[in-house]
């Protein structure tokens, strides 16, 4: 039998799973996979139309009233006129014939109502009207009411007298027969015809490198979860709150994916199953070429194997050689500065930024020993421990950057620089206990005016943190368990320092016990003061 798997017919022995066909196929275990069985899509008016002008378009939903069969009747007559005119109350569009009754009455309008109405009195001069503002007035024929304006409002801004209406559409449903379904049963058996999505692949937008850099973030482990889901667009909210900006706008057609670039939920993704007008807040950053039956199947709450052209070029916390080597693996040039031996560590590249990078890639390398290990306290302290790998990058890349703000030899703490804005919010959590020890990584939450101020403890206190607040204002953010002596030596004000996280395998237990060591005889809890002035 005949099975499409990925747009490539296979040919499969009778009585076969669908497990035994995605050998070789981009697939993550446990991810949806969409099946259709030979059915077509079937397409279902609304009671929406699309109203199509020089200016872009806008949506009218229709009322199920005797206006509304009224207006279907006469809206082919509408193509070609023009705005007749346009006051702070009302547009206007015609004027034509109909066989509308007269009414001199009053009646009331809300904002973006659209109605019929008759120029003096007259049904020989009739126009389609759209409300402005909320009004109560006479315009020749009961109320009229057809519909309302639904999308595209803001064009009834940009339309000017004069302005033609080009087309009228009727918005359609597009429908699949119920013999497609997303499953990630492997044991699913496989039928003669059947036509098989494992993935979705998406073609990036060149025009977008910022957005498209949030897409290969929140995509890099090759799967992403449907958190949101409407008949419009499947989404993922995975990476919110990010800093983007606005680049390529469009509207957004079938298959679009887009990133909102501002506003709540800014760095949101979104896959689109219909189309939707252009919006500011809205980046397009590519389309799927790949697994649209697949996105629009996958339900709220599941995982969808992802890939997208290109894949993300990101060498930072490789070695120089393996960056040499991935990057030739792709066609691309490295120039290596820094510390250029093939053990050394990159810490930063240029361009940073995937859709940017073209024949050659600058890798700064750092010695592997310079770079701090941190172990962040993401259980008892999520919202420290989000704050702290946002402002570092730790969010999108292995090694992160923090500014020195103030050291000094014989300081009890190191502090670098933080955020006040994006600390605004960071409620107190996990404090520090009876003692605050040598190489605890603190942060200092909203409660005081240094908000956002980071800080690694050098000496024990009872008093204060890492950030030199008390306990009330401190949130424990992690602990240093790279050497601490090794960091700090030659450290200066305004320095950049790299850290990264602790992982698997990494051999430095000793140094987290050595940071934390604390001489007893030295440091008694009953006598022990901290030294006279600012340095707590």
């Amino acid at each position: 039998m005949i099975v499409n798997v990925n747009g490539i017919e296979k040919n499969v022995p009778p009585g076969r799973k669908l497990r035994d066909v995605l050998q070789n196929e981009p697939y993550v275990e446990g991810s949806m996979i969409a099946i259709s069985r030979s059915g077509e899509k079937v397409q279902s008016e609304t009671d929406e139309y699309e109203i199509v002008t020089k200016r872009g378009s806008f949506n009218i939903r229709l009322n199920g009233t005797v206006f509304a069969d009224k207006w279907k009747a006469l809206k082919d007559v509408l193509i070609g006129t023009g705005i007749r005119w346009k006051t702070n109350k009302i547009l206007a569009i015609g004027s034509f014939p109909s066989d509308l009754a007269v009414d001199r009455e009053r009646h009331d309008y809300q904002r973006y109502d659209c109605f019929l109405s008759l120029g003096g009195f007259d049904n020989r001069s009739t126009y389609m009207m759209i409300a402005r503002i909320d009004h109560t007035a006479g315009y020749g024929t009961n109320d009229g009411i057809f519909g309302k304006v639904t999308k595209g409002r803001h064009l009834l801004e940009l339309i000017e007298e004069e302005d033609p209406i080009l087309a009228i559409n009727p918005v359609v449903l597009d429908t699949v027969e119920t013999n497609s379904f997303a499953t990630n049963d492997l044991s699913q058996p496989l039928e003669d015809g059947m036509f098989i999505e494992t993935y979705v692949h998406v073609q990036l937008n060149k025009n977008s490198p910022v957005g498209c850099e949030q897409f290969l973030v929140v995509a890099e482990k090759g799967v992403m979860t449907i958190t949101d889901k409407t008949s419009t667009y499947s989404a993922n909210s995975s990476r919110l709150n990010v800093s983007l900006v606005k680049e390529e706008t469009a509207v957004r057609d079938d298959d679009v994916v887009t990133v909102r670039n501002d506003g709540a939920g800014a760095g949101r993704i979104y896959f689109y199953h219909a189309r939707r007008q252009l919006s500011p807040n809205h980046t397009i950053i590519g389309k799927i070429i790949n697994g649209a039956e697949l996105m629009r199947l996958a339900p709220k709450g599941s995982n969808v194997t992802i890939r997208s052209t290109p894949q993300r070029i990101m060498t930072i916390g490789m070695t120089q050689k393996d960056a040499a080597l991935f990057l030739e693996s792709l066609g691309i040039k490295q120039s290596r500065t820094g510390l250029v031996d093939d053990h050394s560590i990159v810490v930063e590249q240029e361009p940073e930024l995937t859709m940017e990078i073209a024949e050659e890639v600058e890798t700064l390398g750092r010695q592997k020993e310079l770079i701090a290990v941190w172990e962040i306290n993401e259980q008892e302290a999520p919202r420290t421990a989000l704050y702290l790998r946002k402002l570092s990058g730790l969010d999108y890349k292995k090694v992160g950057t923090l500014k020195v703000f103030f050291t000094f030899p014989g300081m009890p703490m190191i502090t670098f620089e933080g955020n006040i804005s994006q600390a605004s919010s960071l409620l107190p959590e996990a404090t520090f206990g009876e003692l605050s020890k040598r190489g605890e990584i603190g942060v200092t939450n909203m409660s005081r005016p240094g908000r956002g101020t980071i800080g690694i403890r050098l000496e024990p206190s009872d008093e204060f943190g890492p950030t030199g607040e008390e306990r009330p204002s401190t949130n424990l953010a992690g602990v240093m368990v790279s050497d601490l002596e090794t960091f700090l030596k030659d450290l200066r004000d305004g320095d950049l320092v790299y850290i990264r996280e602790v992982e698997t395998g990494d051999e430095i237990a000793e140094h987290k016990l050595e940071n934390q060591k604390i001489d007893e005889e030295e440091f008694n809890f009953v006598t022990h003061k901290p030294p006279a002035g600012p340095f707590v």
